[in-house]
């Protein structure tokens, strides 16, 4: 078994411990285990549809779960902050796409409805979508470290299609090539079901503990975003004015924060 394989073994025979038995949610997570499974094969491995950009993402997370606004108040934020970082034929850093999926499923699943930033009435629903922006960056930039030791692997089971230019059988190269697609999927299933249920049964109850002094910090989390996306396109076009968008988005959103909510 392949180092990676041994990961997503160990991912998955660690499922049980995380949900109990019996759990009413288990068809629920399945699904956006699946639903993380294709669209991380849409990154880069099939279709490219873009429909595993993060904003797309959390949207289809949350309708399957029927709350599809969830998905665009914490998808939106995440979106703006990937401006940057659109795998238009390139590698990408990161894999938030699984991430996304699972923290809108976690709220959801745990009885927590967002709304988009800007529509909130009260600072602690903006501090519970910054809270779930620092745990997609979290969980996002750990599977990047299963997204690197896939492409290892994908690149060792490549080196046997070398074999086809001497015996002429095309069936291994197509083999190895649905093996690599079979390895993505599966990535991303565990990825999402795992996060899914540590941010449900852990993340998500460390938010009511928190000080009021990071509630306020975290409601400018998401405030802060705008700001950061377009300085992130500036910097990605050669321009130099990324750090006065992201100085103007700090600024923006310690104002409304400060004086709005």
């Amino acid at each position: 078994m392949t180092p990676l394989g041994a990961v997503l073994a160990a991912a998955l025979a660690g499922l049980a411990t995380l949900v109990p038995s019996g759990d009413p949610s288990w068809p629920a997570v399945l699904g956006l285990g699946l639903l993380g499974g294709v669209l991380v094969l849409d990154d880069t491995a099939l279709a490219q549809t873009w429909f595993s950009q993060p904003l797309p993402a959390a949207v289809l997370a949350g309708a399957v779960l029927g709350d599809p606004l969830s998905g665009l108040a914490l998808g939106l934020p995440i979106q703006l902050i990937m401006a940057g970082n659109l795998p238009v034929g390139q590698t990408f850093t990161g894999d938030p796409t699984s991430a996304v999926v699972a923290s809108v499923g976690a709220a959801v699943l745990s009885g927590r409805s967002l709304s988009p930033a800007l529509a909130a009435d009260t600072r602690l629903p903006v501090a519970l979508i910054g809270w779930l922006v620092v745990a997609v960056g979290l969980a996002s930039m750990s599977g990047h470290l299963l997204v690197q030791a896939e492409r290892r692997a994908h690149n060792l089971w490549m080196r046997e299609g070398h074999r086809t230019l001497r015996d002429g059988r095309l069936q291994r190269v197509e083999a190895i090539h649905l093996r690599c697609l079979a390895t993505t999927f599966l990535r991303g299933f565990a990825v999402t079901v795992v996060v899914l249920l540590v941010l449900r049964r852990v993340w998500l109850p460390l938010f009511g503990d928190l000080p009021t002094f990071v509630h306020g910090v975290l409601t400018m989390v998401p405030l802060l975003l705008p700001g950061l996306g377009l300085g992130n396109l500036a910097e990605r076009y050669g321009l130099r004015t990324g750090w006065a968008w992201l100085a103007g988005g700090a600024a923006l959103s310690f104002g409304f924060a400060r004086y709005v909510l």
